[in-house]
């Protein structure tokens, strides 16, 4: 089993190697990362990295699950997927997994570049699954700052700052969702917040798995 990611930060290798051991499964991890391309698409727009990020995906597409870890470039990954199913971005399972709990959905977010994508992600998935629901946006830019200097406990103390805050001016919330992969650093702080607190690396992991399962399935016919 091949599974392969395309990263913009190197910190998440580690995490991933890490799930990957937990679960008990055996497979071969190829991470590709480029910083790069985040940088230039929260300046200039995703137009200005979309060739960069399809040449990517395109040479991490001969493993039988790709995950695209970076939100922002997630709808270029989309775009790619429509004709290699096999690789997907890593909020969409969070996403899915989120509309499935409630219909109340408090979504935070640490980049404005991510906002948009990440709306129109939880949209999708909302009406692809017939539900209803109310998206609320944490915006937790105060956040960003302490993972650019690789300041962990900082960056899950400013996001967990954001979110109480966040929490007492919201009605109510059936879920949290953590929508940045480096977000979930925050989940054990906010694990006894009362509300359930969804992050997307593990749900990624699980269903890199079962692509890849069906990958190797088909390959046999």
């Amino acid at each position: 089993m091949r599974i392969s990611f395309l990263h913009t930060a190197s910190l998440h290798i580690p995490t991933f190697d890490r799930l990957f051991s937990e679960l008990g499964v055996k497979a071969q991890l190829t991470h590709r990362v480029e910083p790069e391309l985040l940088t230039r698409a929260r300046l200039y727009g995703l137009e200005s990295v979309k060739a960069e990020t399809t040449a990517a995906l395109s040479d991490l597409a001969s493993a039988d699950a790709v995950i695209c870890t970076c939100s922002t470039l997630g709808p270029l990954a989309d775009s790619f997927a429509k004709d290699f199913d096999h690789v997907f971005r890593i909020d969409r399972p969070v996403m899915e997994e989120a509309c499935r709990v409630g219909s109340r959905i408090l979504v935070a977010i640490c980049l404005e570049s991510t906002r948009e994508a990440t709306v129109a992600l939880l949209k999708q998935c909302a009406m692809q699954l017939n539900k209803k629901i109310h998206a609320d946006i944490c915006f937790c830019d105060a956040a960003w700052p302490f993972f650019e200097v690789g300041d962990t406990d900082g960056f899950a103390t400013s996001i967990t700052v954001s979110i109480t805050q966040r929490l007492r001016e919201v009605e109510e919330a059936d879920c949290i969702v953590l929508a940045q992969a480096s977000m979930a650093v925050a989940a054990p702080v906010l694990a006894s917040i009362g509300v359930p607190v969804l992050t997307s690396p593990l749900m990624a992991a699980k269903r890199s798995i079962q692509i890849a399962n069906r990958s190797l399935i088909a390959a046999q016919r």
